[in-house]
């Protein structure tokens, strides 16, 4: 089976990313955080040493390969472009050329990849019940060959949801954008953050989310190779990564519902809050100056 990642396209990152990190060692902890399972090779630069790792896996490993170099992109793509920011742009451009596309959290997709036809953000938007259950689908159908892949992709999705979620009710988001930070103000607007009028067992649900997204956001973070699969004792489970995606799934599906119960922001007309008068000059008293003067 030939994989979507071309040698054109390995080319392009491996340059992107040899001249972003710049050092052996790093590039070598990058790759091997990603879930690239090539040994480094010798005698080569940066950009040839990723390059020649990434032709390699596509070579051994045609579809999960997709999914190692999303992870490898990430700090890169979704960061500000370190010494190289001029790559990104690059990057982006071959895998369009190869009917692929970067999406924000280390995912590619396209052409062999069941790609949607809009954006995330745009059927969060659009409050697309049907294509949002798709997403979720996609991110169990990795669940058996790549499950950190899959709380990747499930971590994404409550991030987009979070994110989009405040954009449209016009609300500034946090300086650090984690699925945690994000799900904080998200809750406490639309009302899901547990408080004394709430009835207590939808209080004790309402806690429980807090506990899905830092769940699920740790587990991408320490336990999915988008973060390096070494860092803890023990490897995440299909079935770890089946609960983490089915429980996202329920948190946005809820909050998706809930959006349309939220008042809209109130437009207030002008005869409520009408114009302030026009300023009176008071009369000008003989021997004094004029007002204003």
């Amino acid at each position: 089976m030939q994989s979507p990642i071309t040698r054109g396209i390995a080319r392009v990152i491996g340059e992107a990313l040899g001249e972003h990190y710049f050092s052996h060692r790093v590039v070598e902890a990058r790759c091997a955080e990603s879930g690239i399972r090539t040994e480094p090779p010798e005698g080569m630069n940066c950009s040839d040493k990723i390059t020649t790792m990434i032709t390699k896996e596509a070579q051994l490993r045609p579809v999960e390969v997709i999914g190692v170099v999303g992870r490898l992109l990430e700090e890169y793509m979704d960061g500000d472009g370190g010494r190289n920011p001029g790559g990104r742009a690059k990057v982006a451009k071959i895998l369009q050329d190869n009917g692929l596309s970067y999406v924000r959290g280390g995912s590619i997709h396209g052409a062999g990849t069941s790609v949607p036809t809009r954006s995330l953000d745009e059927l969060l938007r659009q409050r697309s019940i049907p294509e949002i259950e798709k997403e979720f689908e996609r991110a169990l159908a990795s669940v058996e060959k790549d499950p950190p892949a899959a709380i990747t992709a499930a971590c994404a999705i409550l991030e987009s949801f979070s994110r989009v979620y405040l954009q449209q009710a016009g609300i500034m988001p946090p300086g650090s954008e984690t699925a945690r930070n994000l799900w904080k103000i998200v809750a406490n607007h639309i009302g899901f953050a547990p408080s004394p009028d709430t009835d207590e067992g939808m209080r004790r649900i309402f806690s429980g989310f807090f506990a899905v997204v830092d769940g699920v956001s740790l587990l991408r973070n320490h336990d999915s190779s988008a973060h390096g699969r070494e860092a803890r004792d023990y490897v995440v489970l299909p079935r770890h990564a089946r609960l983490a995606v089915h429980a996202a799934h329920t948190l946005v599906l809820f909050g998706l519902e809930s959006w349309e119960t939220v008042p809209p922001v109130p437009v207030f007309p002008s005869f409520i809050f009408p114009p302030a008068p026009p300023a009176v000059t008071p009369p000008a008293i003989p021997g004094f100056p004029a007002y204003g003067q």
